[in-house]
């Protein structure tokens, strides 16, 4: 295996699983923060995924939802508030855990800020073992079926709910990140957006791209994909399918390995399910309980 092989392209070479911390490990600490996602370091996973946004002042921010409303104890679209304003807000001020983690214990979170990509990056080279992957969302709104831009979308707290993708620049600072931290072979980038994938895999071609879909996903999304980054010479447009669990079956996952393509899903928390879904050859188990995924998968 050649030592700059991507972990991700690597792992679905020798059919090895995936098992990453959705959000962090989201079921027992606050979403998309540092204490999540250093959580899932300790609990075993081989990954983490997260969501990355532009703040009003550019710098990459950590957080799923359009808005701060959701999570935090403030109010307004992520990208009208400054990075400034967005570190004064309490990202575990709505936080509720959603299990006991296997070991017990779940700590209070008086106060946590909302990280950076950078940060993200600094605590996996300093913390988690040197494979470590980090699946980075990059969040957009669906676009037109064109491939365009409209107006509105990013008020939603919906990852998939606008009509609107903008052409930011997200992508370019996001290469970089990866570049200053060393990251290209941790990394794989993923979004529901075409447009957002076409313009990161112009920047970085080395770096493995997922498609996000699910049951709401226009269908024109899958079309424009196939367009925007198609297969040529044997050689897979994109090298990752990243649906929603429930449209996984067998078959699609096999039409995908025949693209050259692994199949990562979401959001995994049954341990039944997650077996099922690396016997039908899933690469990785996207989940908020990395604990319990990883116990599963191993027998215990």
């Amino acid at each position: 295996m050649d030592k700059r092989t991507n972990y991700v392209l690597q792992a679905f070479q020798e059919g090895r699983t995936i098992v990453y911390g959705h959000r962090g490990s989201r079921a027992y600490a606050p979403m998309n923060t540092i204490p999540a996602f250093e959580l899932a370091i300790q609990q075993g996973a081989d990954g983490i995924e997260l969501d990355v946004q532009l703040s009003a002042d550019r710098e990459l921010v950590i957080i799923h939802d359009f808005t701060v409303d959701g999570t935090t104890d403030g109010t307004g679209a992520v990208r009208d508030l400054l990075f400034a304003e967005l570190r004064e807000l309490n990202a575990a001020a709505r936080f509720s855990p959603m299990a006991e983690p296997l070991q017990g214990h779940i700590p209070h979170y008086p106060f946590i800020m909302i990280p950076t990509l950078e940060e993200v990056f600094s605590l996996v080279k300093d913390r988690a073992p040197a494979d470590f992957i980090v699946n980075v969302e990059i969040k957009a709104p669906y676009c037109t079926a064109s491939g365009g831009f409209a107006s509105g979308g990013f008020a939603s707290g919906d990852a998939a709910s606008g009509d609107a993708a903008d052409d930011n620049g997200i992508e370019a600072l996001v290469a970089a990140c990866i570049d200053r931290y060393d990251m290209a072979r941790n990394v794989i980038v993923s979004s529901f957006n075409p447009p957002t994938l076409k313009r990161f895999k112009a920047i970085k071609p080395s770096i493995p791209v997922g498609f996000l879909v699910e049951e709401a996903s226009p269908s024109y999304t899958t079309t424009l994909i196939n367009q925007y980054l198609p297969d040529i010479a044997g050689k897979s447009g994109h090298e990752a399918w990243h649906p929603r669990y429930s449209m996984v079956n067998p078959e699609l996952v096999a039409t995908e390995r025949n693209h050259g393509r692994l199949t990562q899903a979401w959001t995994v928390n049954e341990p039944q399910l997650a077996r099922d879904l690396v016997s039908w050859g899933v690469t990785g188990i996207i989940t908020d309980m990395p604990d319990r995924i990883k116990t599963a998968l191993s027998g215990n």
